[in-house]
């Protein structure tokens, strides 16, 4: 039969009956543990709640779901400034320009059946019909004649090579390019009465004029014909390759087999030159020459300071780097030359030794450093960073291994004392020495990018840089719709300083350059060139202000926050800004979501992926601001996700700074809490039971490792209670008596 408490001043404790000597004494506690704070305390304003505090993001990106023990200064995802403790103003300004592929004029036949396709210029030229190489007709000029057609003419033909062709019938006729300011002639018909066909070349002057092709009898009584001519004008390639490169003062652009430079203002690009293949590498190198690789069948060219473009007879130059004082060049399938002298139109090249080990795998050149601390060149492939040992004319690998990644090597740097090799979004540090050291330190690390930020690296710019290391993220190569990026990583944390706003835009290459009086970060996606100025001494916004432009608006996005736990809920009572720079063009607004109900970033706030809690739009704004939830009942979460938009004005110098947000919350542990009882027992005689009785159930109750069960009343549900009990105090008789008074403590836990 179950214990019933039937009296007053009566309780069971431990299956034993006792009286009491007054009322049970009972107070509440709250199951909550203290407040606590995750992040800097400085901005802690409350006394009983609990605070997330942001104020510090300088831990970077990459935190899907925070460790509130160590993530106080990390953030999911955002393009926002977070290099300065307690500010987050705009992203760095943008400024884009379009590469577009180059027009020019296409093959175009001449099969002289037309009565007017060419002009006398000297002597007599006719069509005929009796000798022809195709068709109907031919063009007949007599003993010492010339005839001309002139195509339709474009600035853009300048500095462009052209070939012209044409089927020519007896001896000593000839052909002519003439551009209005310079020319050159074929050689002459050897084949006699036969047709043969001749060629001439002629790379446009920089101010030419015109394209004037000319057909020439300059001596001898036979007539002379000519037939089924052609004009080349090499247009540009169907590949986006882009290549960047400093050389002489300006910045040069290689788009396909096109060569181009950066404009005056940086608003345009200026066209140089069109290549008869696609460009694969620009060198500035020896001898104050620009080298300008074109794979594996097409010879290389070198231009001048004159930007005067020259062909050499030199082809297998795929990837280029310069080392002491030679230039080097590798193939597509690992062949290694090196020269002296390149800037010459037959130059002499000797072998470094060729990559046998998969050669088509390699990606990148560039110099690092060995263990002795020497510059080296390093081959950065697939699988494996090589290293040129150039005494003996062979290729070793290094202590580093790659998984065999399709488009590992494609980033590789040497960078404030380390080499980053990229794979995928993952970046290996690689410290040579007798015993190298190898770190991951990519995108990869933590919880990485979002889906909807996904990519891999395609360039990795640290020896050119400032403070910082460069990343080219291209969405284009990995599956589905995601946004193309440039990360910056300053050795602890990565940033985003642009994404794209179109999806699965290409990226190839970036540089940082002082070209047309700037300083800048240059890169391309999606078929055009953007940049962000840097400043070249300070760099700290707050201290350039109508200086720093800002783009139009930025987004910040936090971790999720679980409180440390997801086990139990939490009230989300108030949200404190403190925010300068508010207007009413200069806005904060302020979303969150709970519970990880929807997990998408929502680039474009297309979806109703967030609420809104408030926007920071009037200048009463700035400062300390506080916003309660749910009419001031406040919010109950299990997580909790918070996204700020920033957006300015027409004015670019102009951006709001959020200096710091705490969401104050308490934890909710359970309605019950915990009842402390304080009891006061006689030991006597009373129930049944003897005070010696009384009191070692008491101190076998204490001295328990579990629960012990306390009822206070009859036919109570929530009873028997599980509690603690500790002894306050105790008055026991001597001798051979027990009776006395025992005061204890029965703490309910569950």
């Amino acid at each position: 039969m179950a214990q019933e408490v039937n009296q007053d001043l009566q309780v069971i404790i431990n299956s034993l009956y006792y009286s009491l000597s007054s009322y049970p004494v009972a107070q509440y506690v709250s199951k909550s543990p203290g407040k606590v704070n995750i992040g800097p305390s400085s901005y802690d304003n409350q006394n009983y709640l609990s605070n997330w505090i942001i104020n510090d993001q300088t831990g970077g990106l990459g935190i899907s779901d925070m460790d509130e023990s160590i993530h106080a200064d990390r953030y999911w995802w955002g393009n926002c400034i977070t290099k300065w403790k307690g500010h987050l103003p705009l992203p760095r300004k943008v400024e884009s320009q379009t590469l577009t592929v180059y027009t020019t004029q296409p093959l175009t036949t001449f099969n002289m059946e037309g009565a007017a396709d060419w002009t006398t210029e000297t002597g007599t030229a006719v069509r005929d019909g009796a000798v022809k190489h195709g068709g109907s007709y031919s063009w007949k000029l007599s003993d010492s004649s010339s005839a001309y057609k002139l195509l339709t003419w474009d600035a853009d033909y300048q500095s462009k090579k052209v070939t012209w062709s044409c089927y020519v019938y007896n001896t000593g006729a000839y052909l002519t390019l003439d551009d209005g300011v310079t020319s050159a002639d074929s050689a002459a018909q050897t084949a006699g009465a036969s047709w043969q066909l001749l060629t001439v070349s002629l790379t446009l002057s920089a101010n030419a004029t015109r394209v004037k092709l000319m057909l020439i009898n300059a001596s001898g009584s036979d007539s002379r014909y000519f037939d089924d001519g052609a004009v080349i004008v090499p247009t540009a390639t169907a590949t986006s390759n882009v290549y960047m490169e400093n050389f002489n003062g300006e910045l040069y652009i290689a788009h396909g087999n096109v060569l181009y430079k950066l404009a005056s203002g940086r608003a345009t690009l200026t066209y140089i030159n069109t290549l008869p293949a696609a460009i694969t590498a620009l060198k500035a190198s020896l001898n104050s020459c620009l080298y300008i690789y074109l794979g594996d069948a097409d010879e290389y060219w070198y231009m001048s300071t004159a930007e005067v473009c020259t062909e050499t007879n030199v082809n297998d130059a795929n990837l280029a780097v310069q080392w002491n004082d030679t230039l080097l060049k590798l193939s597509s399938t690992g062949e290694g030359d090196y020269s002296a002298a390149p800037n010459s139109a037959t130059p002499t090249w000797a072998t470094t030794g060729d990559i046998t080990d998969i050669g088509a795998d390699v990606e990148t050149l560039f110099i690092g450093k060995d263990a002795n601390g020497d510059d080296v060149v390093y081959a950065a492939s697939h699988s494996w960073l090589m290293v040129l040992d150039f005494a003996n004319t062979n290729w070793l690998n290094t202590a580093l291994k790659l998984p065999d990644h399709p488009k590992g090597g494609k980033g590789a740097c040497y960078w404030q004392g380390a080499h980053y090799i990229s794979y995928g979004l993952g970046v290996k540090k690689y410290i040579s020495g007798s015993t190298a050291t190898i770190s991951e330190v990519g995108l990869i690390k933590d919880d990485g990018l979002p889906v909807e930020l996904n990519g891999e690296i395609v360039k990795l710019l640290g020896e050119g840089s400032a403070d910082e290391m460069f990343a080219l993220v291209d969405a284009s190569l990995t599956a589905g719709n995601s946004r193309s990026g440039v990360y910056a990583y300053d050795g602890r944390a990565w940033t985003c300083w642009w994404y794209d706003s179109a999806n699965n835009g290409a990226m190839h290459d970036c540089i940082i350059s002082s070209a047309e009086s700037g300083y800048a970060l240059y890169w391309d996606v999606g078929g055009a060139i953007k940049y962000i100025d840097i400043h070249r001494g300070i760099a700290n916004p707050e201290q350039l202000a109508g200086v720093q432009e800002y783009e139009a608006a930025g987004i910040h996005i936090s971790p999720w926050f679980d409180k440390g736990t997801p086990a139990f809920d939490a009230l989300l009572a108030l949200l404190t800004t403190w925010a300068a720079k508010i207007t009413t063009t200069e806005t904060v607004a302020i979303r969150y979501r709970t519970d990880k109900s929807d997990t998408t970033l929502d680039l474009d706030l297309s979806g109703s992926k967030w609420e809104l809690l408030e926007t920071l739009n009037t200048t009463g704004e700035a400062g300390q601001n506080e916003e309660t939830l749910a009419s001031g009942a406040g919010l109950t979460f299990n997580s909790l996700q918070i996204r700020l938009d920033l957006a300015r004005g027409a004015t670019t110098t102009n951006t709001p700074d959020l200096q710091s947000l705490v969401a104050s919350y308490e934890l909710l542990t359970g309605a019950d809490g915990n009842w402390i009882w304080t009891l006061t027992i006689p030991l006597d005689y009373e129930h049944g039971t003897s005070p010696k009785q009384k009191k070692e159930n008491l101190d076998t109750a204490v001295q328990l490792g579990t629960l012990v069960p306390i009822k206070f009343r009859d036919s109570a549900s929530d009873e028997p209670y599980y509690c603690r009990l500790r002894l306050l105090s105790a008055n026991v008789q001597t001798g051979h008596e027990w009776e006395g008074q025992y005061v204890v403590q029965a703490i309910k836990i569950i």
